[in-house]
């Protein structure tokens, strides 16, 4: 399998605070690839300096074969477009129904017609297992869980390649977060894409992730699948496993 974003001896900060000191880390073409880490750790600050939204203080950072950091702004723009991005707590515009917020991206970088937009708006709320008759919802009409599959539609209106999820399942209950994850695995299996996730959701972590990166103390102390881990004498998700066997 391809690497689809390699990472090599990256440092991130904020001003003078180190973050993560020279670290490195690839992920594979349409695989579900998580960052794992305690809170604080800096999970969300390495997703982004993926998406152009922290740019590190050394190391390189390749999406597509392409140094992201040192491209010109016209390819950088490119490779946004091909990259879809959730947020945690979903972004979604108070103003906007549900069909204006998928259609917002469509409206901004396509040259489809109003009707067309709103076709692609309302098959990607479909898409992620959302009726029909939510498109004319506002986002205070709607629950947690639909928040989340508003704001995953939005991230996929404009097919992307990789898709960014940040905390994906925060705030959702038990169901509607397994949901979730069996939404995300089989977006990767009929459409390819590729999933890179932040996530300390335990059952996220068992069943859908195919490898993860644990970050710890500014260095990536693990990288690989949970088969490997297990083997490990100091399984840094020891307490995982535990609570999973219970």
């Amino acid at each position: 399998m391809s690497e689809i974003i390699s990472a090599k001896n990256v440092t991130t900060a904020y001003g003078s605070r180190i973050m993560h000191d020279n670290v490195s880390f690839s992920v594979k073409k349409a695989e579900i690839y998580g960052f794992l880490g305690g809170s604080g750790s800096g999970k969300t600050t390495l997703m982004k300096t993926l998406i152009y939204l922290n740019q590190p203080k050394s190391g390189e950072i390749k999406i597509f074969g392409e140094d992201i950091w040192s491209v010109g702004e016209d390819r950088r723009n490119e490779i946004r477009l091909k990259c879809g991005v959730m947020f945690q707590f979903g972004a979604l515009y108070s103003s906007m129904n549900v069909l204006e917020n998928v259609g917002v991206l469509l409206r901004e970088y396509s040259n489809f017609s109003d009707k067309e937009i709103n076709e692609l708006a309302m098959f990607w709320i479909q898409k992620v297992g959302l009726k029909k008759e939510s498109a004319m919802l506002n986002p205070n009409e709607l629950s947690g869980g639909m928040k989340k599959r508003v704001a995953l539609a939005r991230a996929l209106a404009l097919s992307p390649e990789i898709l960014f999820l940040d905390e994906p399942n925060s705030g959702l209950d038990p169901l509607s977060s397994r949901a979730l994850d069996r939404l995300v695995c089989e977006l990767r299996d009929n459409l390819g894409v590729t999933v890179v996730m932040v996530t300390h959701d335990v059952d996220s972590i068992f069943d859908i992730l195919d490898r993860f990166l644990i970050v710890d103390n500014k260095k990536i102390i693990f990288e690989g699948a949970l088969s490997e881990i297990e083997k490990l004498e100091n399984n840094p998700l020891e307490e995982l496993f535990k609570m999973r066997a219970k």
